[in-house]
């Protein structure tokens, strides 16, 4: 079997306040066109040129007290990189959540920062 835990970044999270404001004005920042429905959340993807995904955030289905990730890894096997993180001494901070499209959980590292990890289910 492959390696758990995929060399790569499949998206960058930036948490904000106001999503319509904030789709407005980083669709100016990279000179992209008004999306052309409503926005409607809770998250944005912007798709970068390098694959990597940029995801505003609104985080209104996330609970308050819930550390937020900054970044999001690969999987192609949710269960196995939940297992493997936890025998690496990982604190997971978010259990795997499941959906037709997705799961995922959050995870913490050594030095405090919360990362994602997600399988996407194609």
């Amino acid at each position: 079997m492959s390696h758990p835990i995929l060399k790569q970044v499949q998206a960058v999270f930036i948490h904000v306040k106001d999503l319509p404001r904030a789709v407005e004005w980083y669709h100016q920042l990279f000179r992209l066109p008004r999306p052309e429905s409503s926005v409607e959340g809770p998250v944005h993807v912007i798709e970068m040129e390098n694959g990597v995904h940029f995801l505003l955030d609104d985080n209104r289905n996330t609970p308050t007290d819930t550390p937020l990730p900054s970044a999001m890894l690969s999987t192609p096997d949710i269960d196995e990189a939940h297992r493997f993180l936890r025998e690496q001494g990982a604190e997971i901070v978010r259990e795997i959540e499941r959906y037709s499209d997705v799961s995922f959980f959050n995870f913490r590292d050594p030095d405090g920062n919360i990362l994602m990890v997600c399988q996407q289910h194609r």
